[in-house]
């Protein structure tokens, strides 16, 4: 079941709900993160961590639609936290870095995109974060990005992103995306959160929606639905 198809007719039976706002994609980024004395979050790799270059080939916005192969997602870079890692400060993350051809490592990539005001992704969250040693036995690999301050419409600011880490005591690699800057157009920045999982050995959007699964359950049937349609990727089966 795709996130999409969630938001409609299957949103009674795992509670998917989300919230609304109004921001404004002209907000300006925090001037804090664009330049903090590390780096900005352009020096993040292009390449995954065995070297090898992210790919450049029908780069968007679509998620997998039936048997039509989906964009795939651009490489986004971004400032934030490794593995809620407060304590060695903001550092530039990529999705180069969770780009895995041989799934050896990871099969699935889940970006969470929330905002510090957004009562159902602190719900999302508060089911996810006890189920990282679950996810990560079935290869996947949750994301948080943090796009919105405690206003809704306000840009997500360095001391939002620590109090979310702190407060849910998350243990999820975290970055921010002020006011929707990297991620807006995937979704109606009027509505948060948005969820999607990507094929980490194509990076193919395979879903995306705005709306929180808020029961393990219902995060568990998405993860498993997301696994089955990778195992059907054409560009899977194209790069081999």
């Amino acid at each position: 079941m795709k996130i999409t198809a969630v938001l409609t007719a299957a949103s009674l039976v795992f509670g998917l709900v989300g919230c609304a706002s109004s921001s404004d994609p002209k907000d300006p980024q925090d001037p804090g993160i664009e330049d903090d004395g590390i780096g900005a979050a352009g020096t993040a790799p292009d390449t995954n961590p065995d070297g090898e270059p992210y790919p450049t080939e029908s780069i968007g916005h679509a998620s997998r639609k039936g048997t039509k192969a989906g964009n795939r997602i651009a490489n986004y870079k971004f400032l934030g936290y490794p593995d809620a890692d407060v304590a060695n400060g903001l550092q530039p993350i990529s999705l180069a870095q969770y780009f895995d051809p041989t799934g050896k490592k990871y099969k699935i990539v889940h970006i969470q995109a929330a905002g510090v005001w957004c009562g159902y992704c602190k719900a999302e969250t508060q089911i996810v974060v006890p189920m990282k040693a679950e996810l990560e036995a079935k290869g996947v690999v949750w994301l948080v990005s943090l796009a919105e301050g405690p206003t809704p419409g306000t840009a997500s600011k360095q001391k939002d992103l620590e109090g979310w880490i702190a407060t849910f005591k998350s243990p999820y690699t975290h970055w921010l995306d002020p006011a929707n800057a990297n991620l807006g157009p995937f979704y109606d920045r009027s509505a948060l959160p948005w969820n999607a999982n990507i094929d980490a050995t194509t990076m193919e959007i395979l879903t995306s929606g705005t709306g929180a699964v808020t029961t393990k359950e219902g995060i568990i049937e998405e993860v498993d639905k997301a696994l089955e349609l990778a195992a059907k990727s054409t560009l899977r089966k194209n790069a081999q």
